[in-house]
């Protein structure tokens, strides 16, 4: 009995310390997403014939993705530095004035490709109103 009562007791540490890992994981995503699609915008708003822009990243992950995958994730840091891995961008939305206008959108698709090292196809930019 005391056996089993030890694995358990064991057994449900170690689930919480996979949960507190995981909300961990997802904050950092969350931050990271948020921070580059804030840069995104204060950059594009130095675009001549941008006065508003609004961009929303999606990254390639999903809760039950396994996270050791190297293939599927950017690693940052030096080597004298603890490195974060965090989810590849999937794709990229962006509204903005002009976004209409053939050569504002080109030249959005292609300093946001440039930026981010993601296709142009997975970047989607549309007019604001």
């Amino acid at each position: 009995m005391i056996i089993v009562g030890l694995i358990l007791i064991f057994s449900s540490l170690f689930k919480e310390k996979e949960t507190k890992n995981e909300a961990t994981y997802e904050f950092s995503a969350k931050q990271y997403i948020t921070e580059i699609e804030n840069k995104l915008e204060n950059f594009l708003l130095t675009v001549d014939g941008i006065n508003n822009v609004n961009v929303i990243i999606t990254l390639d992950s999903s809760s039950g993705m396994n996270h050791s995958n190297n293939n599927s994730y950017n690693i940052l840091g030096s080597s004298n530095s603890t490195y974060e891995i965090y989810p590849s961008i999937r794709g990229v939305a962006i509204s903005c004035t002009n976004g209409d206008n053939d050569e504002v959108k080109n030249r959005i698709n292609k300093l946001v490709s440039a930026y981010l090292g993601i296709p142009s196809n997975r970047i989607e930019i549309v007019s604001i109103g």
